[in-house]
Parts: structure tokens; C-alpha cells; sequence
């Protein structure tokens, strides 16, 4: 049963050289105009129908260190019975405790819910609505009451695919029905769908153009089989993020072959460039995923941490010029910690020469990171930017990533810090306060960037609000970046806190310069 499909698309490799390598081509970054926020990269634990991953190869997968490739999104498969839930949650557990974004799919509701009274085909039968609902709190509850907190969860997995396994067909009717009865129940959580095959826009479309329906829905997900990413402006147009949520582009050969590899890297550039704002792969551990068997971190998975790594939950994606040669694919990011990122694919057989230009805000130095069939995010040296630009080489066939180096400035001693009491959450188990910045020095504070940032956070506890963190610790932006004398400004903190224990920290308030 376990995920036996037929590959339904294979991304071509594209190898146009169509221009010399000596002549630059300009990549122009304008850090002023701003598309989607971007939550994370990805992966599936498949555990229950594969092996659990063992706590090294979560630190693998989901850490920020030399040889771990950075994700910051899991996702998860709900269990048509409760009895096997707590398959998931080690893992989820681990997760969570590295502020990874925890999402559930299901393939399938308890059979007696089901026309066809089975784990497959059929689908739901409407008097059953509330209860699948309270099928999926259900999880969401147990998640949460033992440390891993769900971010969202989806309402089902591939409605328009009707497998000899596990599965469950709705049409856009009864995905309407279900999501405007039973949507306001799940409050606190992200509610998800439709999930399609193929990112269909004619399933989610009468769901987004339902007021009541779009109301309650808060992320379009969907799945690249058989397709390539696209823009929904429909999407935008009603407020909802767009989330990747399972594809893998090969799953015949070893996740080493790097002429294999590289469609990876063209399908997370045009992701991005549709505006999605996660990409999640499918196995995280398999012989084509993006950690190997053995454990260690395949071709596939240091080409996906070439963004993950760089590009953390919270960042924004900017302008930039997406194809400076026709092989040559660019997209850009900012982050609240004040770096701007640029990740250029070379999907040609030539080297690539580029002008990287910053309209505004230009960074003082871009460190170079590069994956290739001979390197494995591997850094590629510092580059100087002078009069607004820098010039770099793309080895061919590779993936480089660009991240600027910031000048951080330490202004606790310039303001007055007053914590607010933290009020509990019932449903989520959160726990929010505040945190309040005075300025008390004569002069304006200015900075790119002005961010709180908790230092010593209890073990634990999880700041589940951080737009990212800087060697573990967690931070927060400022909503403005310049504070007069006397001024205050005021930011929302939300905890996780699994153990209920007292939360502590010192916040302390940076500015982060270009």
C-alpha cells in the first residue's frame, strides 16, 4: 500500500547555452517591491508505513548546523484510528522542540463514516461531517496535549485520486458543505484543502469564490503531480496563502544522480516564482528523498537546503530578475533579521557570469554558498558589494545561494523593556504576553531592521510567533524601524509551552543594519 503510484510527471532538464559564459547579465534585487511571505521547506515523515526517523535524522533534516539541511516544515498523516496516533508523535515531538511547523494530512476517515464503508474509495457521507471533524480535533488535541502543537491540518489528501489504498474522493460541493458547518470549529489551527493531485485550480476555485466556504479556509495546498507550478491569483485575491504540500520529481532513481537532482532546484525556483509560500517534498528518508537510508543527506536534500537553510519562515520573497540567461533561474528574499537572500539556479552546461544589482538597501558583503555534483552547500567565499553590486560566477549545472552579512547593533541599553503578563490559550495551549520598547535616549533609534530578541528562553518552551532565529536564539521584528525619543512600540509574543512551567527570558532589542 504504501505510497505506490505511478510518477505521474517528470520534470525535463532543461540545457540551453544559448549565451556566452564571458558576457554578465544583470540580476537586478529590489528589496522594496514584496510578494509572498514565505513559512518554510519541507518534508513528509512517513511513519507508520516506513521506518519512524530516528532522532539523529531529525537533527539532520531539521537542523540549521554544518551537514543538517535546515527544514522548518513537517508534515504528518492522521490515522484513520486513534489507536495509532501516537506513531507520529516522536518525531513530531523532536520536531517541534526545534520550532518546526507541524501540519497532518488525512488519506482517509474511519470507514463507517464512508459510502464505501472502507479504508478505500468512497466518500464521506454528509451526516458523518461533525463527526470527522471531531475525528480531526481529535488528533490535533492529542498532538497538542503531548508537546507538538499542529500549525494546520488538512481536511483530506488527493480528493480527486481514487487508489486501491487508502483515500477518500470529495467533490467542490461537498468540500463547501464541510468547510462552512464544521470550518469555525477549528479555530486556532490553519484549516487546509483541497489538496488535489495536481494543484487544480477547478476543485479549489467554487471553494474560494464561496464566502462562507473562503472564510474558514486560511491555505490553498495542492500537489505537483502531473503538473508545474502556477500562479493563483484567485488565491491572493482572497487573502490565502498557497502551500506545496507533497510532490517528488523521480522516484526510480538514487536521489545521488545529480542530472537527476537538479529538476528539484527548477521545480522549488518556479514555487517560489509562482508565489507559493511553502514547497514540502514527499519522504523525507528514502533512496530518492531528501536524506538517504543511511542517513545522510542526499544530492536532492542539499539542493533543498540551499533554500531552507537561508530563506527561514517569516522572510519575503522580492524582485529580482528571474531569468538573466535563458538556463539561469533567480529568486530573492528579505528576512526581519535584516539579510537579504538570493538563490540562482545554473540548469545550463556553461559557466554564467552575473551582475547582482540592489536598487536600495544594498548589503555591504554576500557570502556564497554552492551545491554541485561536486560540492554540497559548500561555501564559495565572501563578495564585496561596491557601488550597489557584485559580480559571481555560476558553475554550471549548480545552485548558489547568496546571503548578505548584516551589521548588528545591540540597543538594550538605549531603551526601557516592560514584559506583559502571558495569558493561556485554553484550546491551543498557547500562551501570549507582550513586550514593550521605550525609547529613552535623545535620538531617534534607526536601523534596516529593529528586532526583539529572546535570549535564554526556558528549555521547552517554543516561541511559536519568531519570524527566526540566529544561533538558536529566536527573534521577533519590529513593526517599524525607526523609534523617536520617547516613543514606545509594542510586540506580541505567542509560547508554546507543552510542560505549563514558568516561561522566562531576556529580551533584549538589536538593530540590524545593511
Amino acid at each position: 500500500m504504501l505510497k505506490q503510484r505511478l510518477l505521474r510527471w517528470s520534470l525535463p532538464l532543461l540545457a540551453m547555452s544559448a549565451l556566452p559564459a564571458a558576457v554578465a547579465q544583470t540580476v537586478a534585487i529590489d528589496p522594496a517591491t514584496t510578494y509572498q511571505v514565505i513559512r518554510g521547506f519541507g518534508g513528509h515523515n512517513g511513519a507508520g508505513w516506513i521506518a519512524d526517523l530516528t532522532p539523529a535524522q531529525v537533527d539532520t533534516a531539521f537542523g540549521t548546523g554544518q551537514g543538517q539541511i535546515g527544514l522548518t516544515i513537517m508534515r504528518m498523516r492522521i490515522d484513520a484510528s486513534s489507536t495509532a496516533w501516537a506513531t507520529q508523535l516522536p518525531t513530531a515531538k523532536l520536531a517541534k522542540a526545534k520550532g518546526v511547523t507541524l501540519f497532518a494530512t488525512p488519506w482517509t476517515p474511519p470507514p463507517y463514516m464512508k459510502t464505501s464503508n472502507a479504508i478505500a474509495h468512497g466518500s464521506l457521507i454528509p451526516s458523518y461531517y461533525p463527526d470527522y471533524a471531531t475525528h480531526l480535533l481529535g488528533f490535533a488535541d492529542y498532538m497538542r496535549t503531548n508537546g507538538a502543537q499542529l500549525y494546520g491540518i488538512s481536511v483530506q489528501n488527493e480528493p480527486d485520486w481514487d487508489p486501491d489504498y487508502e483515500g477518500c474522493t470529495w467533490t467542490s460541493a461537498q468540500f463547501i458543505d464541510f468547510i462552512k458547518s464544521q470550518g469555525p470549529r477549528f479555530a486556532g489551527l490553519k484549516l487546509m484543502a483541497p489538496e488535489s493531485l495536481g494543484m487544480r485550480k477547478v476543485l479549489s476555485d467554487p471553494i474560494l469564490n464561496d464566502a462562507g466556504a473562503a472564510a474558514q479556509l486560511s491555505i490553498v495546498a495542492g500537489h505537483l503531480y502531473g503538473t508545474t507550478p502556477s500562479d493563483y491569483p484567485l488565491a491572493r485575491a482572497k487573502g490565502k496563502e498557497v502551500w506545496m504540500t507533497e510532490h517528488y520529481t523521480d522516484s526510480t532513481s538514487d536521489a545521488n544522480d545529480w542530472a537527476k537532482a537538479m529538476p528539484v532546484a527548477i521545480e522549488v525556483h518556479r514555487s517560489m516564482a509562482a508565489n507559493y509560500s511553502a514547497y514540502v517534498w514527499w519522504y523525507i528518508r528514502r533512496f530518492y528523498g531528501l536524506i538517504t537510508e543511511d542517513g545522510n543527506v542526499s544530492k536532492r536534500g542539499w539542493i533543498m537546503s540551499q533554500y531552507a537553510k537561508f530563506v527561514r519562515p517569516g522572510y519575503v520573497r522580492i524582485g529580482a530578475t528571474q531569468n538573466p540567461y535563458p538556463d539561469v533561474y533567480v529568486t530573492a528574499y528579505k528576512g526581519g533579521d535584516g539579510k537579504v537572500v538570493v538563490v540562482a539556479v545554473n540548469n545550463g552546461t556553461a559557466q554564467r557570469r552575473v551582475d547582482l544589482t540592489f536598487g536600495s538597501g544594498a548589503p555591504r558583503t554576500l557570502q556564497r554558498y554552492v551545491t554541485s555534483a561536486a560540492a554540497n552547500e559548500s561555501y564559495a567565499g565572501d563578495y564585496p558589494v561596491i557601488a550597489g553590486g557584485a559580480s559571481a560566477d555560476l558553475e554550471p549545472s549548480s545552485i548558489s545561494t547568496f546571503v548578505s552579512q548584516p551589521a548588528v547593533a545591540d540597543l538594550t541599553g538605549s531603551v526601557k523593556i516592560v514584559q506583559g503578563g502571558l495569558t493561556a490559550n485554553r484550546f491551543t495551549g498557547q500562551f501570549s504576553g507582550t513586550v514593550s520598547f521605550t525609547n529613552t535616549t535623545g535620538a531617534t533609534l534607526t536601523a534596516s531592521t529593529l528586532r526583539l530578541v529572546l535570549e535564554g528562553l526556558t528549555p521547552g518552551v517554543t516561541l511559536d510567533n519568531k519570524q527566526g532565529d540566529v544561533n538558536g536564539v529566536p527573534y521577533i521584528a519590529l513593526p517599524v524601524n525607526q523609534l523617536a525619543p520617547g516613543a514606545t512600540v509594542t510586540v506580541t509574543t505567542t509560547f508554546g509551552n507543552p510542560s505549563k512551567g514558568a516561561i522566562a527570558y531576556t529580551p533584549k532589542l538589536q538593530g540590524i543594519t545593511f
